[in-house]
């Protein structure tokens, strides 16, 4: 063979490795010894179906960008094709429905209404879903009433018909918050008769679009969007019809009543195309694979283990430093003692990687109750390897880049 043409074979070589090398800052190990590139993933993922990224709180940036780079790498190299966010069921159905006609920005900001989404990093991702040609999906898996686009598109919907009910849509939605201050003030009474109003209304908007689907269909909508609004009600319906007084404020109530409906709606997504492989984007307690310590919430991911079993693969995102946003504004942390998971991940002087635990057979400091930030700054003690399938060590975080409100 002559030299050019071993040059060529060479070149092409190189260039079909590239091509399956996923190109990221963010290194793998699972033995803490040797850190390589994040095809070394692949193996630990062969045979799962379902993966959470967690993010320990919602506002840290590059938690983002690395669960973006995450992202791009299930998709790209192992085929991955849903991603379900922590966001409304409705919001991001009817959004999905509109991602030709609405622009990167609008999309970002229409597909969830949690805030701290609304920010360059998400909509990053979102570019990304775009020139995808649907390939890759973004769909939401929260039954929270408080949607800002869900009640945008039932109103719009409504409107050509019943103009009345349509003009209820926003304020209908928006007083199930009224739940929180009744309770707050144990007005019994007057938490009974909102939950009531609430079911009543989701109920009369179901029944007037079975009885006027034709009519409906030939205004502004689509069938997608009309079934996207019934799986929608049903949601709300099956977690809150039978709420009872003491539930909203008391937040293990709370969140054993949303993960419980949070973990039937991903699983109906399963279900509903088996062969789908799913990205689950959520906070880190949603994800776990069981509870904490002195913790007596069933979180979503629990059921998701019991449900899956290794065919499920949480990660939990652990930061050592930075700055953190809440509601509340923002507040600067370094967990710089021997109490903190994250302290012992940061001695290995790396910026970003992903352990892999089911493959880690060290007895070390993945094996004992260590104190890591959860939601708002709160702390919380775990056992890593108990809690997780693997840990997504970021060095540094800032708070995420919100997108500017024009």
């Amino acid at each position: 063979m002559n030299k050019f043409l071993i040059l060529i074979l060479i070149l092409t070589l190189s260039s079909c490795k590239a091509q399956t090398e996923f190109n990221s800052t963010i290194e793998f190990t699972s033995d803490l010894d040797k850190f390589e590139n994040l095809s070394s993933l692949k193996e630990s993922l062969k045979d799962v179906e379902i993966v959470s990224l967690g993010e320990n709180t919602h506002g840290l940036g590059e938690v983002f960008k690395a669960k973006v780079d995450l992202v791009k790498f299930l998709h790209q190299e192992m085929g991955f094709n849903l991603v379900l966010f922590e966001s409304g069921y409705g919001d991001a159905g009817l959004a999905w429905e509109k991602l030709d006609s609405l622009s990167t920005k609008e999309f970002t900001n229409s597909f969830t209404s949690n805030y701290y989404y609304h920010s360059e990093e998400i909509r990053d991702l979102m570019e990304y879903v775009k020139s995808q040609d649907k390939n890759l999906v973004i769909q939401g898996f929260d039954c929270q009433p408080q949607q800002d686009y869900l009640s945008k598109r039932m109103m719009e919907i409504m409107q050509p018909v019943d103009s009345i009910l349509s003009k209820s849509v926003e304020s209908e939605l928006r007083n199930f918050n009224k739940l929180y201050q009744f309770e707050n003030d144990k007005d019994t009474i007057g938490f009974n008769n909102q939950r009531s109003k609430f079911i009543n209304f989701i109920t009369q908007y179901e029944t007037t679009i079975q009885n006027k689907k034709e009519q409906l269909l030939k205004s502004n909508c689509s069938e997608n969007e009309l079934n996207t609004i019934l799986k929608s009600i049903e949601i709300f319906k099956n977690t809150y019809s039978k709420i009872q007084f003491g539930d909203m404020m008391n937040w293990q109530n709370n969140a054993n009543i949303r993960d419980k409906s949070m973990f039937e709606t991903i699983r109906w997504f399963k279900d509903k195309n088996p062969n789908d492989k799913i990205i689950i984007w959520a906070q880190n307690s949603h994800i776990e694979n069981s509870a904490k310590p002195n913790y007596t919430v069933n979180f979503m991911g629990h059921r998701l283990k019991g449900t899956y079993g290794d065919k499920y693969y949480s990660i939990g995102a652990i930061v050592y430093s930075g700055i953190n946003l809440n509601y509340n504004g923002t507040f600067d942390f370094e967990h710089n003692t021997t109490d903190y998971l994250a302290y012992h991940l940061n001695q290995f002087k790396k910026d970003e990687f992903v352990l892999d635990l089911r493959n880690y057979n060290k007895k070390d400091f993945t094996s004992k109750e260590l104190l890591g930030m959860e939601s708002n700054g709160n702390t919380a003690g775990f056992v890593a390897k108990d809690r997780f399938d693997g840990l997504l060590f970021i060095k540094y975080s800032n708070i995420p880049k919100l997108i500017k409100k024009e």
